[in-house]
């Protein structure tokens, strides 16, 4: 957003920040008329990002150019009247791809990665233009259609013609790109046009609070916004509040987390949205927030007792229970990948022991997600009664993504959910306990169980963002042997403070029993050992290890022959019959 000659000048990214925020467009406003400092903020994650997104679209324009197409650049970032004009020729001049073309109509412009030519007339020939746009996301999501829809319409005061269709090529798609008829979105793209730029007139006066939103996360004004809501103590600090229980409590004049502790029972107007219960257990959590924060320290009570849930979940502690943590990064590859298996566990003398596996590629994740599945195998021939434990259910759900990737360890794992064998802390905290806290993360819980890390958090993000950025770039010689360092102690830390919680919450057990309340233990599950393989289930594996023998672990290095073979070969879960064996043995054949 400009202010070019008292005209508010507005781009792509203004349409789609207005979707997302209209205090967002109020704050970019007095930017553009001067009367507010741009915030300056530099984010690591964000310089990732674009450099991945500069790599994708070098990567597919390299795919036309392989193709045979002849392909011109307008260079630059601002869309000035020179890059226009290098535009509107390339246009008139008929190349096969223009890149990064500059398009401006009034008080509008954009930058679109590429205008590849259609053979459909327009006012510049017997050719026209339409958009594709360079996404990392796998799905495309509102704002991205949003933005090539700006893109058509200027493209349509360029060429005479509304393009028919607008593209976006998304990673791990072969370059081939999505395809979304213009029309089908024409309509709601001139409704949110319109919207942004009567916001944007002198006389629109600013009437939005920054209430909180998803696209909090990356926006530039978060820490100001974050600053407003706590002065105002907006019921968004309340933990587990929802955004209808929100509306609902504005509506009726509550609108601070103070006013909802002190809120009367029972409620003084019927729930539209939710039941009376819900509203009366977000405002006992506010209370104890709010006394937390009078204190000074961090508040926690009990909550009853309550069969099959909260501290009746936690099964009897053994000496071989595994403290388990997963460091993962969703934007490596297509799939992500799980780099740092932690996990702590006493040894036969009673000491603790930590161990963290690295993985930087398809190979090493494979191997440490078996490692340590046979390392748990193991060790429960020694303690037959052990537990893993893990806070937030993001570590079973990795062990069975992994478990499907590589079709490895399947019987394992299915003995190790099917015994109970993973127990989730925060599961348990969250119906044996309330406490004053605003999220109920680990490290917020910390202090309630006198918990301290060894690695500051501040150095462990920096630490994280670093190597993080080797991973999604490809560059695993740039991660720092110091960087490792504080990672590992980070992931370190997490697991010691799991089995600091377990141990915690073992003691709050105790100390309800002390006062002859019951509170049962789970009931332990049956341990069925893996019958032996019959022989027709050896010659099926011998049989899938045939097919799979020359199969890249990673699905990006196979051929398409190799990835048929391998699903065909993995899917464990079909009833094998006769047929099904001879159809595998005559392609094994072939493969051999």
């Amino acid at each position: 957003m400009k202010k070019i000659i008292d005209v508010i000048q507005l781009s792509a990214s203004d349409l789609v920040g207005h979707l997302n925020c209209n205090h967002l467009t109020e704050l970019d406003l007095n930017v553009a008329s001067g009367t507010l400092q741009k915030p300056q903020v530099w984010d690591p994650l964000l310089e990732i990002l674009r450099e991945r997104g500069h790599r994708h679209e070098q990567e597919f324009v390299q795919h036309l150019s392989d193709q045979g197409l002849s392909s011109i650049t307008i260079d630059g970032v601002d869309i000035t009247d020179d890059a226009v004009a290098q535009t509107n020729d390339a246009m008139a001049q008929g190349a096969d791809v223009i890149i990064q073309a500059a398009l401006r109509y009034n008080r509008w412009s954009g930058r679109a990665d590429i205008l590849r030519r259609v053979e459909r007339p327009s006012d510049l020939g017997t050719w026209s233009y339409e958009i594709i746009d360079t996404k990392l996301a796998r799905e495309t999501k509102a704002g991205s259609v949003l933005q090539l829809c700006l893109y058509a319409d200027l493209l349509n005061q360029a060429q005479g013609i509304a393009p028919e269709f607008i593209y976006v090529v998304a990673p791990w798609s072969n370059f081939e790109p999505q395809q979304f008829r213009y029309a089908d979105y024409a309509a709601y793209f001139r409704k949110a046009k319109s919207a942004i730029e009567k916001a944007t007139l002198e006389d629109a006066p600013p009437a939005h609070y920054p209430e909180p939103k998803e696209h909090c996360d990356i926006c530039r004004w978060r820490e100001r916004c974050e600053a407003k809501r706590r002065e105002d103590d907006h019921l968004c600090l309340v933990a587990n509040i929802s955004k209808n229980q929100t509306t609902e409590l504005q509506e009726n004049g509550i609108t601070s987390a103070s006013a909802l502790a002190s809120m009367p029972a029972p409620l003084p107007w019927k729930p539209q949205r939710g039941s009376a219960q819900s509203f009366e257990k977000i405002r006992e959590q506010a209370r104890i927030q709010i006394e937390s924060r009078n204190a000074g320290e961090l508040k926690f009570e009990l909550l009853p007792v309550i069969s099959e849930t909260g501290l009746c979940v936690l099964p009897e502690p053994s000496e071989g229970d595994i403290f388990f943590d997963i460091e993962s990064d969703a934007f490596v590859g297509e799939q992500g990948i799980e780099y740092l298996f932690g996990y702590t566990y006493r040894d036969a003398d009673g000491n603790w022991n930590y161990t963290a596996d690295w993985a930087f590629d398809r190979d090493e994740e494979k191997a440490i997600f078996e490692r340590f599945i046979d390392f748990v195998v193991e060790r429960r021939k020694t303690y037959p009664d052990l537990h893993i434990y893990h806070f937030a259910p993001y570590e079973t759900a990795a062990l069975k993504r992994l478990m499907g990737r590589y079709a490895s360890r399947e019987n394992e794992i299915d003995n190790f959910l099917r015994i109970e064998l993973f127990v989730d802390l925060l599961a348990v905290v969250r119906n044996a306990l309330r406490a004053g806290v605003e999220s109920y993360s680990i490290k917020k819980l910390e202090p309630i169980y006198g918990f301290e890390r060894q690695t500051e958090l501040s150095a462990a993000n920096l630490a994280l963002k670093s190597l993080q950025a080797g991973l999604e770039l490809g560059d695993i010689d740039s991660i720092s042997d110091d960087d490792k360092a504080t990672v590992q102690g980070y992931n370190r830390d997490d697991c010691a403070s799991t089995a600091a919680l377990q141990n915690w919450l073992e003691a709050q057990r105790q100390g309800l029993i002390d006062q002859s309340i019951e509170v049962p233990r789970p009931p332990l599950k049956d341990d069925q050992e893996q019958e032996e393989l019959s022989e027709r289930q050896l010659a099926i594996l011998d049989l899938i290890e045939r097919l799979t023998d020359d199969v890249p672990v990673d699905i990006e290095e196979r051929a398409p022959e190799q990835q048929a073979r391998w699903l065909l070969a993995v899917r464990r879960h079909i009833k094998w019959d006769i047929r099904a064996v001879c159809g595998l043995e005559a392609l094994a054949r072939l493969c051999d």
